[in-house]
């Protein structure tokens, strides 16, 4: 075992307040890739990029075409999506009293699925969905199941779209989640960061909020985060770290 996974190990092992902050790379190993990215021969098929798709204001003015990306470049990939072994080890930690939370800048859900209970999504979740007009909450089926592109609020007449519970640009977060994030790294003993997290807010102000010393970076690129790190670990998979760390689960 490295000499980086062997610390993580005995951090892991010999703590009960573990928290873990995942990004999209995390959500890649179980088959969910990250929409925001415009893959070769995207632009063939949209002629929006992502940042300014994913935005209230585009919603708002092009509803047809945000679903029709929604769609293909979220919804699709969320159904075929399986928990990798990283995402039922986090699961099995948090079972065993090890793990405190998972605080996740990723909208698929997978966490849930693997069994994982106390998880912040502070981008929202494309597992909920709710009626832009009267604000009444659906399930994630109701868009899945709609006979229409666009999937139109049927609660008293409302006709208004339905819309994922997910945050676009333009919009504000969830302060009472931001600050549920906040106390959950500030009481911490180990915290643990997917690196690909630390690309999107509230990322790298968390981990400023962090007191600790042991904090864990994983495939981050050469920051000046890295200072602040106790452990980088690099070119290994998720799934590779946990089958590697030689936890009681």
């Amino acid at each position: 075992m490295d000499i980086e996974l062997n610390i993580l190990n005995n951090w892991i092992n010999s703590s009960e307040n573990v928290v873990f902050i995942s990004g999209p790379d995390f959500s890649a190993e179980a088959g969910f890739p990250d929409y925001r990215q415009m893959e070769e021969g995207y632009l063939d098929h949209y002629k929006y990029p992502p940042d300014e798709i994913l935005c209230l204001s585009f919603l708002q003015r092009n509803p047809f075409y945000f679903y029709r990306y929604y769609r293909d470049k979220i919804l699709a990939p969320v159904l075929a999506a399986q928990p990798s072994p990283a995402h039922l080890a986090l699961a099995r930690l948090e079972e065993i009293g090890t793990l405190k939370a998972i605080l996740t800048v990723n909208i698929d859900g997978i966490h849930q699925e693997a069994g994982s209970r106390e998880v912040v999504e502070l981008h929202g979740s494309v597992m909920r969905s709710w009626c832009a007009k009267c604000e009444k909450f659906m399930d994630f089926f109701y868009i899945v199941d709609s006979p229409t592109h666009i999937p139109y609020c049927n609660v008293d007449m409302c006709g208004d779209y339905v819309r994922p519970a997910i945050v676009l640009k333009e919009e504000p977060y969830d302060f009472t989640l931001l600050e549920k994030a906040l106390d959950y790294v500030r009481n911490a003993d180990v915290l643990i960061i997917d690196g690909s997290a630390l690309k999107s807010f509230p990322v790298p102000n968390l981990m400023a909020a962090y007191q600790g010393y042991k904090l864990a970076l994983i495939n981050t690129a050469p920051l000046v985060f890295d200072s602040r790190a106790g452990v980088v670990i690099r070119n290994h998979t998720y799934t590779e770290i946990f089958q590697q760390l030689q936890l009681d689960l």
